[in-house]
């Protein structure tokens, strides 16, 4: 019941407060961090956060819900608190374990948003034991949300165990050992605020470790691009439908067809028996069906660069490469 009124509020709040200036996220960062506080003070960061940890709770299905219908309003709000999701996604993988348990529980009561930079390959990262810890050097290329969290979960390996913590994320010229780029200027939700982290010989003190798990070889998992594709292409199919030529027999034919589609996708998300590359690999070929057929639906009008078909394409560009992997890469092609 929760989290079936968390969803009820959240509807009425992408309505009437995202809707408006679902253009303007994308680019004005001040904006976004209004937004973005706004989705907080609703539970937005609490979602799927275990009910006995102080959260709202909800599993895949809540995840899959939360993002089509996010995808839907902005995919600037989408992507920045998606950070936050993915990480308390992880850590609930970690579960049972007390201290994962009681962190959640600072998180969930704090409202605390948390950026995210994940297993990062050994050839970035360069990692040697310390007293009392650990000592990390090395680069993290690409880290969203900076001036939005504090602080990123991160996690390195070394000798067979990944390990977690939290690592600063802000400015500080007491601190060179953390070092943080210029904002990346990015095609796509720019006002979500990219940038590359150095860390140089940064000291992880063991104390600090939440906690670790044995390294595991990495295994082909569900990206939440699966599901911002399918809520794109349904908000895409709605501006069809409410296009100059919405009453065209032709127009019609079509919108069923790929309606039709959009169904038989979300019903492989839903049932989750297909290879995750596969089905990433069939949203982005869905989204790109629905934003030809939505400008050839609203013609002309198309072309003004405020019409929210742009908006929707640019972030469709974003979900396509964001956790990009060499495998995602063949999978695309194979369907090309």
């Amino acid at each position: 019941m929760i989290v079936k009124n968390f969803f009820n509020e959240l509807s009425v709040f992408l309505n009437d407060n995202i809707a408006p200036i679902s253009n303007a996220l994308d680019n004005d960062s001040h904006l976004l961090a209004i937004a973005f506080e706004q989705l907080r003070n609703l539970g937005g960061l609490k979602l799927l956060i275990p009910v006995e940890c102080g959260g709202l709770g909800g599993g895949r299905a809540e995840w899959i819900e939360y993002n089509i219908l996010l995808a839907q309003y902005s995919g600037a709000l989408l992507f920045l608190q998606a950070q936050h999701q993915f990480a308390i996604v992880e850590l609930k993988k970690l579960l049972p374990d007390q201290s994962v348990h009681d962190f959640l529980k600072k998180v969930a009561d704090s409202h605390l948003g948390l950026g995210i930079s994940f297993a990062a390959n050994k050839k970035l990262l360069h990692v040697t034991k310390s007293d009392g810890g650990f000592i990390v050097s090395g680069k993290l290329p690409w880290v969203t949300g900076f001036h939005f969290y504090s602080s990123i979960l991160l996690s390195f390996d070394i000798d067979g165990f990944v390990y977690y913590t939290l690592l600063p994320f802000q400015s500080s010229q007491e601190n060179t050992s953390i070092l943080i780029s210029p904002r990346i200027d990015i095609a796509a939700l720019d006002s979500t605020h990219t940038v590359s982290v150095m860390l140089n010989e940064y000291y992880v003190d063991k104390d600090a470790i939440i906690s670790k798990k044995p390294y595991q070889d990495k295994v082909h998992s569900e990206h939440p691009a699966i599901y911002n594709f399918a809520g794109a292409a349904n908000a895409l199919l709605h501006i069809a439908m409410n296009g100059k030529y919405k009453n065209n027999k032709q127009v019609k034919l079509n919108y069923a067809i790929l309606l039709d589609e959009w169904n038989d996708y979300y019903s492989k998300i839903v049932n989750n028996n297909a290879c995750p590359l596969t089905l990433r690999a069939s949203g982005f070929q869905l989204a790109q069906k629905c934003i030809h057929f939505a400008r050839i639906a609203c013609g002309a009008e198309s072309l003004v660069s405020s019409h929210t078909i742009n908006r929707i394409t640019r972030e469709v560009w974003q979900y396509t490469i964001a956790g990009y992997s060499e495998d995602q890469l063949e999978a695309y092609l194979s369907i090309l």
